[in-house]
C-alpha cells in the first residue's frame, strides 16, 4: 500500500464546519473509510462523469465497501455545456429513482463541474440532503470543491443559478491527479497561479523553486501546493461565507475576464484555468494602467506564467468591445458599476470600481499581443 502524507484543515463555519484531507491514497488505503462522516441514513448517490468514471469509478466505490452504506453511481456526460437545466432535473429524477430520501446523500465525484451541478443538486433536492466533496481534478481540488458555492449556467451566463451550501468533508486525493491530462493540469494550476498572487512572496517564492517537481506531480509537494491554496480559501470562506462583505470577492482575481471569455468560446475548447490565467495577465496589465502596481511585479507575475507553461494570449479575433460588454453583466457589477479584483503588489489585491472603459480595453489590447517576458 501507498504511503500516506495527509494535510488536514478546517473551514471554521460554525455549525457549518468541515474538515479538508489533503494527501496520497485517501481513497484507496487501509484507513480511508475513516475519513467519511457518519450519515444519518445509509443510502447515497456517486454523481459522477463518463470520463472520471471509466477511470476511477470502480476503485472509488471499493471506499464504501467496508461499510454499512449503499451508493448508486449516477453518470453524466462530461463537459461545462452539460451544467445546465436538462442534467439538473435528470440527476432529480434519477435520485428519486434511486430511493434516495432526506437522510440519503451526495458525493461528488469529479471536476469542477460534478462538484457544482451535484451540489447545487444536493442542496435543492428535498431542500437539502448531505453532501461530500470528492475533487479528482487540480482545479476542484484546490478551489471550487471548497466554499460551498455551487449552480448551474444559463444560456446567458455562467453560474447565474446557485446556492451556497457547505459539503460534510472535503477529500482531495492526489492520486487522481495521476492520470489527469496535461490541458486540465495546467488549468488547475490557472487557479493555484491566483492563489498565489493573493497571498503573496512566500506562496510565489514556493512555486518559483518547486516548478519542476510540480509539473513531475511529486505527490508530496502537490500535496503541499494543495494545502497552502485550501488554507486561503478557507481563510477567505470563514470570513466572507456568503460573499455578503465584499472579502471572498478577492477570490475571483482573474475571473471577470475569465468567465467573459468562457462566455464568448460558449464554454468549449477553453479550459476554466487558461481563462483564468489569461484574466490574471490581463488584471495584472489593468493594475499598471491604473497606476497601483510596479512593472517590476508585473514581470514577475509574467515570469511565473511561464514557468507553467501558462503565459498565454488573449485572442485576436475577439473584440475587446464586446469582452468588455460581456464583463458588464458580471455578478460584481453593482448599480451598473463594474468592480475588479486588481493588485497594489504581488500579495495585496483589491476590489476596485474605479477603472474606465478606457483603461481596459487598454490592458486587453496588451493581453492580446505575444507576453514579453
Amino acid at each position: 500500500m501507498k504511503s500516506m502524507t495527509v494535510h488536514k484543515l478546517t473551514v471554521p463555519l460554525g455549525a457549518k464546519s468541515y474538515p479538508v484531507i489533503i494527501g496520497s491514497g485517501l481513497t484507496s488505503g487501509e484507513k480511508s473509510e475513516t475519513y467519511l462522516p457518519h450519515f444519518k441514513g445509509l443510502r447515497g448517490v456517486v454523481i459522477t462523469n463518463e470520463t472520471v468514471a471509466d477511470l476511477h469509478l470502480d476503485r472509488f466505490l471499493n471506499l464504501f465497501a467496508g461499510t454499512e452504506y449503499e451508493v448508486v453511481p449516477l453518470i453524466v456526460a462530461d463537459g461545462e455545456q452539460y451544467k445546465n437545466q436538462e442534467t439538473l432535473f435528470s440527476l432529480y429524477q434519477q435520485m428519486f429513482d434511486a430511493g434516495l430520501q432526506r437522510d440519503g446523500f451526495v458525493c461528488a465525484f469529479g471536476g469542477g463541474v460534478i462538484g457544482d451541478l451535484a451540489g447545487f443538486a444536493a442542496a435543492t433536492y428535498m431542500r437539502g440532503i448531505d453532501l461530500i466533496q470528492v475533487p479528482t481534478t487540480l482545479l476542484a481540488q484546490v478551489d471550487s470543491a471548497i466554499g460551498g458555492k455551487n449552480g448551474i449556467n444559463l444560456p446567458v451566463g455562467k453560474n447565474l443559478i446557485g446556492s451556497f451550501y457547505q459539503p460534510r468533508v472535503v477529500l482531495a486525493d492526489v492520486d487522481f491527479l495521476e492520470t489527469l491530462p496535461d490541458d486540465e493540469f495546467f488549468s488547475g494550476m490557472g487557479e493555484v497561479l491566483k492563489y498565489a498572487l493573493i497571498a503573496g512572496d512566500d506562496f510565489v517564492s514556493f512555486l518559483e523553486m518547486n516548478d519542476q517537481q510540480i509539473l513531475a506531480k511529486n505527490p508530496k509537494i502537490l500535496a503541499g501546493m494543495l494545502h497552502l491554496c485550501c488554507r486561503i480559501k478557507a481563510d477567505f470562506v470563514a470570513r466572507d461565507e456568503l460573499e455578503q462583505l465584499g472579502v471572498r470577492a478577492i477570490l475571483n482575481l482573474g475571473h471577470t475576464l475569465g468567465h467573459a471569455l468562457e462566455k464568448t468560446s460558449a464554454y468549449v475548447g477553453l479550459k476554466h484555468g487558461a481563462a483564468v490565467a489569461m484574466g490574471l495577465v490581463f488584471a495584472a496589465h489593468l493594475s499598471v494602467e491604473a497606476g497601483v502596481l510596479s512593472t517590476d511585479d508585473l514581470k514577475r507575475i509574467l515570469n511565473l506564467l511561464h514557468l507553467f507553461k501558462m503565459d498565454l494570449s488573449v485572442p485576436a479575433e475577439i473584440q475587446g468591445e464586446k469582452l468588455l460588454e460581456v464583463m458588464a453583466r458580471d455578478k460584481k457589477t453593482t448599480a451598473g458599476v463594474l468592480k475588479m479584483v486588481l493588485l497594489r503588489n504581488i500579495g495585496q489585491p483589491y476590489l476596485s470600481g474605479d477603472i474606465t472603459p478606457d483603461q481596459i480595453l487598454a490592458a486587453l489590447k496588451k493581453c492580446q499581443q505575444p507576453l514579453e517576458l
